[in-house]
């Protein structure tokens, strides 16, 4: 049981990765991710300025079983099992006596396919221009009938520039990750990455994600593993019931690969959520659920099922 009336103070730093790989000197020396030079950098501003914290720690500090936790505690998270964090991640970790979380999602591990999300990474990594990378998509809306009412109100709400990409990549990224419906939006996604990637999605794969057996080497490295879901959805765009089914066959595989299932960690794809994936959370037995949103997180156990996270540029490099 949680500590649901005990005042538990203190924060938490989280940083979130992606991609970290040997970037420059690639295939795709334009795919936006962490260079691995500047991984081991960080390490060291990190283990230099905060004490880094595991999984377990941090799970018996918010369900009561361990009092003490240090006040400048940070927990470096992974998602996507990417097999970047098998090559790269682990041997560094392992080297610099350091523990992490990882959260692969299933489907691409247990099938071989390839999440839309990184289609849509790789397809920007090929492409040279954004506009054509723009006009392709338009293109393809047009010729299965969308009118170009739907389209200019589409520009207008979703083509606008964040902290990382310009108008036309969000409009390419929104449309492809989620405005469109799920079955159109694979298909366009799977013509344009053939296109521009030249690779078959289940030879691609296989090159990205971990194996299952690469992560019951992450667990049996001393590493903790999480549910990020079966088939990467945003939760807070399918209802509860699938929302279930997404969690159910992501704790199945946890199951698989050896690790617990009991006061487990969640990380939200795309870091979305609503109040009924919260409720699932609490039925399952879990622990803590880790967002996107940026900052640090209070240890204040009513608030662990929306614990914020920095990316990894928010940090030196």
């Amino acid at each position: 049981m949680m500590k649901e009336d005990a005042q538990i103070d203190g924060e938490l730093t989280t940083v979130m990765y992606h991609y970290v790989r040997q970037i420059k000197n690639s295939n795709y020396p334009n795919l936006k991710g962490l260079e691995f030079d500047g991984f081991k950098r960080q390490l060291d501003f990190l283990s230099s300025n905060y004490e880094v914290i595991s999984a377990d720690q941090l799970i018996g500090y918010v369900t009561g079983e361990v009092n003490d936790f240090p006040k400048n505690a940070c927990l470096l998270t992974f998602d996507d099992g990417y097999k970047d964090h098998i090559e790269y991640v682990l041997p560094e970790l392992l080297k610099r006596k350091m523990n992490a979380c990882f959260f692969p999602p299933v489907q691409p591990i247990e099938e071989n396919t390839l999440l839309d999300v990184n289609s849509i990474h790789f397809i920007l990594a090929s492409a040279t221009d954004p506009t054509q990378l723009f006009n392709d998509l338009l293109k393809e809306l047009r010729l299965r009938g969308f009118s170009e009412t739907f389209l200019n109100q589409s520009i207008a709400k979703l083509a606008k520039p964040n902290r990382y990409d310009p108008a036309e990549v969000i409009f390419f990224k929104r449309m492809l990750q989620k405005e469109l419906p799920f079955e159109l939006r694979s298909e366009i996604t799977t013509i344009l990455f053939d296109k521009y990637v030249g690779k078959s999605e289940e030879e691609f794969s296989k090159e990205l994600y971990m194996t299952t057996n690469e992560i019951q080497n992450l667990i049996q490295s001393g590493m903790y593993v999480g549910s990020h879901t079966y088939h990467h959805f945003w939760l807070d765009s399918v209802d509860e019931v699938i929302q279930e089914q997404e969690i159910d066959r992501s704790l199945k595989f946890l199951q698989k690969v050896g690790t617990q299932t009991e006061k487990w960690i969640m990380c939200y794809p795309y870091g979305a959520y609503n109040n009924h994936t919260i409720e699932i959370l609490h039925r399952k037995n879990c622990a803590i659920g880790f967002t996107t949103k940026v900052g640090k997180s209070s240890l204040d156990p009513k608030l662990t099922f929306e614990m914020n996270r920095f990316d990894t540029n928010d940090f030196p490099q």
